[in-house]
This record gives structure tokens, C-alpha cells and sequence, in this order.
């Protein structure tokens, strides 16, 4: 027999996930655009995802590309060219890391008929301080419990995610639902093998969530999005465990970049976040930066 608490979690699941979704009360802040990177290297020219690590940034092209990770300084230029051996890039599209590892989401799914989506994870001890190099890679397999069509639904999906953190032995994913302009939170072990996902929050981001990174005191987790290719980011701290959407909210405009398609973002401090984009007609691809300290409407 299934007790009472068994069956108020399961409530409260089902009711969060299948709502509206929680939002901020809060007004939009802005945060003004400052060039950082102002133009990558040409063959990172769809960048998606943002990654620091070893003094460098790391990044790929997303839907199509190689099967390959660049790693690349301050001045845009390409350092590293790692390969992934038994790989493919179907849609990459995030990037995080552990002390250890590194995990590459291949979940792009703006179709929504996708049924072969999966992560790879990379043993960071396999690097070199070769120029270019292959490394092995293992795979987490990954399906959504609730899709059950997988039929043609462009940019109509509930079923797309471009966002995942690693956060204390996890990793959670955040979708790009194309349906309402929420995000739903999943979570999914970093261990190699096949997982079942099963939405465990919902947040009202209202707009299409691209990217995510938690902030290197783990206090912060930042998700940037789009709406109409004007950008913005949602921060949230003050959170319980790993209940991201229940803890405090900001909502944040980015003035000086509408018309870029926002892809990655990660923290370059506490303070201090880092923002992608690819090539688009208005924008070269490139890394902006926006300091957290000069949100013009409230604190942070």
C-alpha cells in the first residue's frame, strides 16, 4: 500500500509540472552588454555552450557539426580541437563539468521526434596538452516518460532542451518547451546507462531557455533564454537542496544584444556571467560578459 506522503509527493509532482509553472513577482532588471570575446574563431561559428576550464574556454557548433570540442583563449583564437571517438553531433547543445568529468548534451530536439538523445561524458585525466587529439567517451542515455509521439512538431515541442548543470553528483536538465514558455527541471544520474526522465519542477521563464551554469559557489543557478531574439536571464539562489525554482528569482533583460541567438552562458565569477552567441546577420559569433553588480534594479 502506497502511504499518504507517497501520494502527496506524487500530487505535487504531477499538479507543479503540469500547470502553469511558478514565476517571480519581481520586475525585469536590466544588465547592460560588455564585448568580452568579440569574435570567436570562424569554425566556432554556431557556438553552443560555454565552458571554462585549464585558463580556457570551450565550446562546439551545434546541430550538424563535428564531433568536436575547441578550446579557445581570450583573443577568440582555437587552441584545442578535441574529438570524440564514437560520437556524433546530431544537436549538441550544453556543456558542463564535475572536478572530473565532462558531460556534452546531445538533446536538441526542436522537432520533437527525436529518440536517440543521450549525454557524453569525458574522463578530463584523458586530456593532453596536444593541439588537436581524440578521447574516449561514454554515454548516459536519456528518454522523456511522457513522450510517447514522435512525430514531426517543429518548434511546437515540449520536448527540446539545450540546458543541463552539474550540480552535487547530478546532472539536471532544463527544457526549451516551444508550447508555453515554461522550462520544466529534470534529473539524471552521471553514471553511464539508460534513464527514464520524469519532470520534478516548473518555472514560468517565459521565454525559450538555451543555456544554464551554477556559479562557482554553487549558490546560483542562471538560465539564459530568448523571446523573440530579445535575451534575457533568470537567476535563482536562496534555494533548498537542488529546488532551484524555490528559492529567490531575478528576472534580468540584456540590453545591447537583441536580434543575437543566445546559446551558452557560464559564470567567470560569483559576480560575473558569460554569455554566447552564434553568427547571426545582426551579431559575429561571440562572448559577451555581464556583471551582476551593476543590475540597475535591485540587488544581487
Amino acid at each position: 500500500m502506497i502511504n499518504i506522503h507517497s501520494c502527496l509527493l506524487l500530487m505535487f509532482v504531477f499538479f507543479s509540472c503540469s500547470g502553469p509553472g511558478k514565476k517571480a513577482d519581481n520586475p525585469i532588471a536590466q544588465l547592460q552588454a560588455e564585448r568580452y570575446i568579440p569574435e570567436v574563431a570562424d569554425k566556432l561559428n554556431e557556438i553552443s555552450g560555454l565552458m571554462i576550464y585549464d585558463d580556457h574556454f570551450w565550446g562546439f557548433n551545434d546541430s550538424g557539426g563535428k564531433n568536436e570540442l575547441y578550446g579557445f583563449n581570450k583573443s577568440g583564437k582555437i587552441k584545442y580541437e578535441i574529438e570524440l571517438n564514437d560520437a556524433k553531433n546530431r544537436d549538441w547543445e550544453s556543456i558542463t563539468q564535475t572536478d572530473e568529468k565532462i558531460f556534452i548534451g546531445d538533446f536538441g530536439n526542436n522537432m520533437g521526434n527525436r529518440d536517440n538523445l543521450l549525454i557524453y561524458k569525458i574522463d578530463k585525466k584523458d586530456l593532453s596538452e596536444k593541439e588537436e587529439q581524440k578521447v574516449d567517451t561514454k554515454e548516459i542515455k536519456i528518454k522523456y516518460s511522457r513522450q510517447d509521439r514522435f512525430s514531426y512538431l517543429d518548434k511546437t515541442t515540449p520536448y527540446d532542451c539545450e540546458a543541463m548543470v552539474a550540480f552535487k553528483n547530478k546532472l539536471y536538465l532544463f527544457s526549451k518547451n516551444w508550447r508555453d514558455g515554461t522550462t520544466w527541471q529534470y534529473e539524471v544520474p552521471t553514471k553511464k546507462g539508460e534513464y527514464e526522465l520524469t519532470p520534478t519542477d516548473t518555472f514560468n521563464v517565459k521565454c525559450l531557455v538555451t543555456g544554464a551554469d551554477i556559479s562557482p559557489d554553487n549558490k546560483t543557478l542562471a538560465l539564459v533564454g530568448y523571446e523573440n531574439y530579445r535575451s534575457f536571464i533568470w537567476l535563482f539562489s536562496d534555494f533548498p537542496e537542488d529546488q532551484f525554482f524555490e528559492g529567490k528569482s531575478r528576472h534580468i533583460k540584456l540590453e545591447g544584444i537583441d536580434g543575437a541567438q543566445t546559446e551558452g552562458i557560464c559564470f567567470l565569477n560569483n559576480d560575473s556571467i558569460l554569455v554566447s552567441c552564434e553568427k547571426t546577420r545582426s551579431h559575429n559569433q561571440q562572448v559577451f560578459l555581464f556583471d551582476l553588480n551593476k543590475l540597475s534594479n535591485g540587488t544581487h
